[in-house]
C-alpha cells in the first residue's frame, strides 16, 4: 500500500490551519475578555473618583458655611493609587486628579500649622482653590464617563 502525499499532506496543512485558527481565536477571545474588564475597572474608578470628589464639594460648602474647617480624607485616591487603578485612567486625567488631591494635602498641612482663629484667610483662599479644581476634575471625569 503505497503511500498517498498528496493526500497527507493536505490534511497535514489543514489540521495545521485549525490548530493555529483555534490558538489565534483562543487569543483574541483572552484579549477581549481583559479589554472589556479594563473598560469596566475605568469607568467603576471615574465612577467612585466623581462620587468622592462631590462628598468632598459639599464637605467645602459646610466648611465655609459654618468655618468649621476640618481635614479632607484623602484614603478613597490613596486607595486607588494603592490598588494600581490609576493605570486604567487616561494619563490627564490622572495627573488632573493628583493636582487636585494635592491641593487637599496641602489645605490639610496649612489647616495644621495654622493657629485657632488666626489664618481664617489663607484657610479661605485655599478651600476656594480646592474647589476650583474639584470643579475642573469633575468636568474632565465627566467627559470621561463619555
Amino acid at each position: 500500500m503505497p503511500i498517498e502525499w498528496d493526500v497527507l499532506v493536505t490534511e497535514m496543512a489543514m489540521l495545521g490551519t485549525i490548530i493555529y485558527s483555534a490558538i489565534f481565536v483562543e487569543n483574541w477571545v483572552a484579549k477581549r475578555k481583559m479589554h472589556l474588564k479594563e473598560k469596566e475597572d475605568a469607568r467603576r474608578t471615574i465612577e467612585f473618583v466623581a462620587n468622592d470628589l462631590k462628598k468632598k464639594i459639599r464637605f467645602i460648602d459646610d466648611s465655609v458655611q459654618y468655618k468649621d474647617f476640618k481635614p479632607f480624607f484623602t484614603d478613597m485616591w490613596d486607595a486607588i493609587i494603592l490598588g494600581g487603578k490609576q493605570t486604567v485612567l487616561p494619563f490627564e486625567l490622572f495627573e488632573n486628579l493628583q493636582h487636585t488631591y494635592s491641593w487637599m494635602k496641602y489645605y490639610n498641612n496649612e489647616l495644621e500649622q495654622r493657629e485657632k482663629d488666626d489664618g481664617e484667610a489663607v484657610v479661605m483662599e485655599i478651600l476656594g482653590e480646592v474647589k476650583g479644581s474639584i470643579g475642573q476634575s469633575l468636568k474632565l471625569l465627566k467627559e470621561a464617563k463619555l
